[in-house]
C-alpha cells in the first residue's frame, strides 16, 4: 500500500517546508493502520524470503539460548537480587538469592513477568528495587513495549503480592527509606501516552508500604516550592543518602546530563516541612554526586569537560564550598556509587571504563578488575537503619569492609562475555561470583581491534572492530554501528547474538561518533543541536577509514543507528548514499523537526534544539532525514533501507519511521524499503522475549548480507 499524498505546508523562519505524510502524526486516521499493515506484511514476506534468514535466524537462537544470563544484580539484606534467563528459556525473570558468599546461595524466582500479562499482549519488567534489608521489593512493569509501567511491591519471604499499585510510574526511580517503610518515587501526570505532553510536570512522591497510591506524599512538583524552580520538562528524583540523614533532590531538564540539586534534612522531608537548600544549579556543570555518611561527593564539569571530583558536607556544603579531592585526569568521570566510606568512582578512557574507590581523606584504590570495558552496574549493600551503628557514618572500619566486600559489580567488553565479580574497596580484589556462569561460545576464532579515523575537521574519532582473524587484510561486509547523542559512549559489549554474522563472513565495527559520551561533555556538545552534522559526518569519515585501511569496500558496508542513532545513519545516507551497500534505522528518529509535537518531544529540546528559535530549526532541518530525502531536487538511488518501529513507542514516535519508508519509496522506487512494524512493542525490543530479539537480529543480518554480499 502506497502511502497517500495529502501536503501539509509550514512556513518556518522564512523557509518554507511540505510535508505530504503529515496525516501518519494522527493514529486514528483511516489509512494509518491499513498502511501500517500493508508495510508490516511486505517487509515480512521479503525478509522471510532472503536465503540466508532462516539459518541466521537458527544460528543466533542458538547462540543466545546457550548462555544463562544474569543481568543488574544486587544485595540488600542477606539477599542478592538479579534479573535472570536460564539458557534455553524465552525470557528474563526477577530472581532472588541468599547471599552466602560469592560462590552459594538458594535462589528462587521472585517474579514472572509472564504471569502479568493477558493475552495477546506481553509484560516487561522495566524498573525494580530491594528494600535495604531485602523484605520488599518494588517492580514496575508495562504491556506491549509501552513503558508505561504499573509499580507493585512484593513480600520477598513470601513471594507474595501487596495491594499497593501504582500508577503512572515509566520510569519511577525509587529510593527506599533506611528503614523499609516506604520510598520516594517519580510519578507522570497521567495523560495518555499518545499526548504531546505525556511527558511533562513529572512529580516526586513518598509511598509507605501497606497503603494506597491516593494517600501517598507530593513532595516535589513544578509550583510546589518557591525554593525549587522547576519547568514543564523538568523531572524531579529524589536519593536518600547513603548512612546520612540527608535526602537529595536531583531536578533536570529533559535528558541533559548536568542537574540542578538540592538537599534537605530526611525528618523534615518526611514531615512535609523540608527546606531545600540549593547546591548547585542546571548550569553549574554537575553530573553526578552522591552521598556518603557525612561526605556529599560532586563530579564537576565546570573547569575539566572530562569531571573532577569535589568534596563538600552534606549537612551544609554547596558547589561553591566544595574543595578538589583528587587532581583531575585524563578519564571521564562517568559515574559515582556511595559506599559507607566513600564512592566508587566509574572512569570512562574513549569508550573503556575502569573502577576505583576513593575515600573522604583522597585515598585511591584502584579495583583489580580482570579487563577494561562496559561496568554495566555498580550495586553497593544498602546500609542499615540509621538505628544500627554500623550504618551510620564514623562507623567501625570492620563494619564498612564487610558491606563494601558485598559490591557487586557486572562488566563486559566486546569479546568478554559479562562477569559478575564482588569486590572489596579497601582491598580493590574482585572474587568472580558463579551468579553469571561461564559463556560456552568458542571466542577463540575472533580479535577486538580499536582504530582511530580521522574526521574532515582533524579530530581523532575512535573505531572499535570485531572480525574474525583469518579474514584480515580480506575486505568483509561490515555492519558499522553508531549512536551519538546525549553524552552517552557506545559501550563495549558482548553480544552473543553478532557471532553469527560474524561466522557468516561479516565484522561489526562500532563508530564512537561526537554526539556520545567517550569524551566527556566536550565530545557530547561537539555533537548536538547545531553541532549535529559532526555525529553523521563522524560516521562518514570512519566509514571511508575503514575502506581505506582495507578491512571493507564501498558498497560492503551497512550502516546500523537506534533511536537517536537514526538521525546519524539517516542523514549519512542522504548525503553520500553512494557509500553504503544498505541502511537499518531500528526506532530511528527520521524527521526531527517534528520531535517537540510528539509525546517525549519537549524532554529533547535541549539536546536537539527547538523550532522556536531560528538557530534551533536550522539545526533541526540539518539532522532532519525526511526532508533531506523529500528536498531532493532529483531522484537518487538510495541504498537498500531496513526501518523499524513498534506501535507502543513512546520515545519516538512511530510516524518517523513510517514518514521515511513513504518518502523513500517514492523517491527511490528501485531501491529496496523495508518498514518492519512490531505491533506488540515499543521502544525497546521485549527483553523477555528471546524469540523476538533473535527474529530482529536475524533480519538485520540477512538483510545486510543480502545486500553487501549479493546474496539475496
Amino acid at each position: 500500500m502506497r502511502a497517500r499524498l495529502q501536503p501539509v505546508t509550514d512556513v518556518l523562519w522564512g523557509e518554507r517546508l511540505v510535508d505530504p505524510y503529515r496525516w501518519m502524526e494522527d493514529p486514528s486516521d483511516r489509512d494509518w493502520l491499513p498502511f501500517m499493515r500493508s508495510q508490516a506484511a511486505y517487509a515480512r514476506a521479503r525478509l522471510d524470503a532472503l536465503p540466508l534468514r532462516s539459518r541466521l535466524l537458527s544460528r543466533v537462537a542458538a547462540l543466545s539460548g546457550e548462555q544463562t544470563q544474569v543481568v543488574y544484580p544486587r544485595p540488600a539484606g542477606d539477599r542478592v537480587f538479579f534479573e535472570k534467563r536460564v539458557a534455553g528459556a524465552a525470557r528474563f525473570v526477577l530472581t532472588v538469592r541468599l547471599a552466602d558468599g560469592p560462590k552459594g546461595g538458594t535462589e528462587r524466582v521472585l517474579v514472572d513477568p509472564a504471569t502479568l500479562a493477558t493475552a495477546p499482549q506481553t509484560a516487561t519488567i522495566d524498573w525494580w528495587m530491594p528494600s535495604p534489608d531485602g523484605a520488599y521489593l518494588v517492580f514496575g512493569y508495562s504491556l506491549g513495549g509501552s513503558e508505561a509501567a504499573v509499580g507493585r511491591v512484593v513480600d520477598v519471604a513470601t513471594g507474595r503480592l501487596l495491594p499497593d499499585t501504582l500508577a503512572h510510574v515509566p520510569y519511577a526511580s525509587p529510593s527506599w527509606l533506611p528503614d523499609g517503610s516506604g520510598f520516594f518515587y517519580n510519578r507522570f501526570a497521567g495523560l495518555a501516552a499518545g499526548d504531546p505532553a505525556y511527558y511533562n510536570d513529572r512529580s516526586a512522591w513518598l509511598h509507605r508500604i501497606g497503603t494506597d497510591q491516593a494517600s501517598d506524599q507530593r513532595v516535589m512538583a513544578r509550583g510546589l516550592h518557591a525554593s525549587v524552580p522547576m519547568t514543564a520538562i523538568s523531572s524531579p528524583d529524589l536519593q536518600v543518602g547513603m548512612g546520612s540523614d540527608q535526602v537529595a533532590l536531583i531536578v533536570r531538564e529533559g535528558y541533559v546530563r548536568s542537574f540542578a540539586l538540592y538537599l534537605a534534612e530526611r525528618a523534615a522531608v518526611l514531615s512535609g516541612k523540608a527546606v531545600w537548600r540549593r547546591v548547585c544549579g542546571p548550569d553549574d556543570g554537575v553530573a553526578d554526586f552522591a552521598i556518603s555518611g557525612a561526605n556529599l561527593f560532586l563530579v564537576s564539569t565546570a573547569k575539566t569537560p572530562q569531571g573532577q571530583l569535589l568534596l563538600a558536607s552534606a549537612a551544609s556544603g554547596s558547589l561553591a564550598s566544595a574543595k578538589p579531592l583528587v587532581p583531575p585526569g585524563d578519564a571521564v568521570i562517568d559515574e559515582l556509587n556511595a559506599t559507607r566510606d566513600g564512592v566508587f568512582v566509574t572512569l570512562n578512557r574513549g569508550g573503556e571504563q575502569s573502577l576505583q574507590h576513593v575515600r573522604a581523606d583522597g585515598s585511591t584504590q584502584a579495583m583489580a578488575l580482570p579487563f577494561s570495558g562496559w561496568i554495566q552496574s555498580v550495586a553497593v549493600a544498602p546500609t542499615a537503619s540509621p538505628a544500627d551503628p554500623a550504618g551510620a557514618a564514623g562507623a567501625a572500619p570492620e563494619s564498612r569492609e564487610t558491606s563494601d566486600a558485598t559490591t557487586l559489580v557486572r562488566i563486559t567488553s566486546w569479546l568478554e562475555p559479562a562477569v559478575v565479580f564482588a569486590v572489596n574497596s579497601r582491598t580493590g580484589l574482585a572474587t568472580r561470583s558463579d551468579l553469571q556462569p561461564p559463556s560456552p561460545i568458542d571466542l577463540s576464532p575472533y580479535e577486538s581491534r580499536r582504530i582511530m579515523a580521522t574526521a574532515r575537521d582533524g579530530t581523532k574519532v575512535p573505531i572499535s572492530i570485531i572480525a574474525r582473524k583469518d579474514r584480515r587484510g580480506r575486505p568483509s561486509p561490515c555492519l558499522v554501528q553508531v549512536y551519538g547523542a546525549y553524552q552517552w559512549p557506545s559501550q563495549p559489549i558482548f553480544d552473543a547474538r553478532a557471532m553469527a554474522l560474524l561466522e557468516a563472513g561479516g565484522m561489526v565495527a562500532t563508530a564512537h561518533v561526537r554526539g556520545g559520551g567517550e569524551y566527556g561533555r566536550a565530545w557530547h556538545e561537539a555533537g548536538m543541536k547545531a553541532n549535529k552534522p559532526n555525529t553523521w559526518r563522524d560516521l562518514i569519515d570512519c566509514c571511508e577509514t575503514l575502506i581505506a585501511q582495507g578491512w571493507t569496500a564501498k558498497r560492503r558496508i551497512a550502516i546500523l543507528g537506534g533511536s537517536a542513532g537514526g538521525i546519524a545513519v539517516g542523514r549519512a545516507m542522504t548525503e553520500r548514499p553512494d557509500l553504503f551497500g544498505a541502511v537499518i534505522s531500528k526506532v530511528g528518529m527520521s524527521n526531527p523537526l517534528r520531535a517537540e509535537f510528539e509525546p517525549n518531544g519537549q524532554p529533547n529540546v535541549p539536546e536537539f534544539g527547538s523550532v522556536g528559535t531560528r538557530e534551533g530549526f536550522l539545526a533541526l532541518k540539518a539532522m532532519d532525514s525526511l526532508h533531506a530525502v523529500l528536498g531532493q531536487a532529483a531522484r537518487l538511488r538510495y541504498p537498500p533501507v531496513l526501518l523499524s518501529t513498534g506501535l507502543n513507542d513512546a520515545r519516538v514516535a512511530p510516524h518517523n519511521a513510517a514518514k521515511m519508508a513513504a518518502a523513500l519509496q517514492a523517491a527511490s522506487p528501485g531501491s529496496d524499503v523495508l518498514l518492519r512494524v512490531d505491533f506488540d512493542g515499543g521502544h525497546v525490543t521485549n527483553g523477555s522475549a528471546k524469540d523476538k530479539a533473535d527474529a530482529e537480529y536475524a533480519d538485520d543480518f540477512a538483510f545486510m548480507l543480502a545486500h553487501t554480499t549479493g546474496r539475496s
